[in-house]
């Protein structure tokens, strides 16, 4: 499965609420559970623009697109997300740019 990291800014009322966010959280791993997502880890922010990360991994993109898509329908938040590569498939992919370069040379 594919790791991604997902930026969670609270909403202002949800910001207003966040003695709640446990409640938030609990539901978002329903929701992740649901999909097929596996929630690896989460972290409350401070000092930046974002309030939450998520670490998740995903079989595919859709399904990652479609629980970022149930985090806005609620309205209690935005997100930001992306893909992220471990080390080996970051050396997979460099390891891969010889064969590229030699195709368009």
């Amino acid at each position: 499965m594919a790791t991604y990291i997902m930026l969670i800014k609270l909403s202002e009322e949800a910001a207003a609420n966040v003695q709640d966010a446990k409640r938030g959280r609990t539901a978002g791993k329903k929701a992740a559970s649901a999909l097929g997502l596996e929630w690896k880890r989460s972290y409350l922010l401070m000092g930046g623009e974002y309030d939450v990360l998520i670490v998740l991994e995903a079989p595919d993109e859709e399904t990652m697109a479609r629980f970022s898509l149930l985090g806005a329908m609620s309205g209690a938040v935005r997100t930001r997300t992306m893909r992220a590569f471990t080390e080996g498939e970051a050396d997979q992919l460099l390891g891969s740019l010889a064969e590229v370069t030699e195709l368009v040379a």
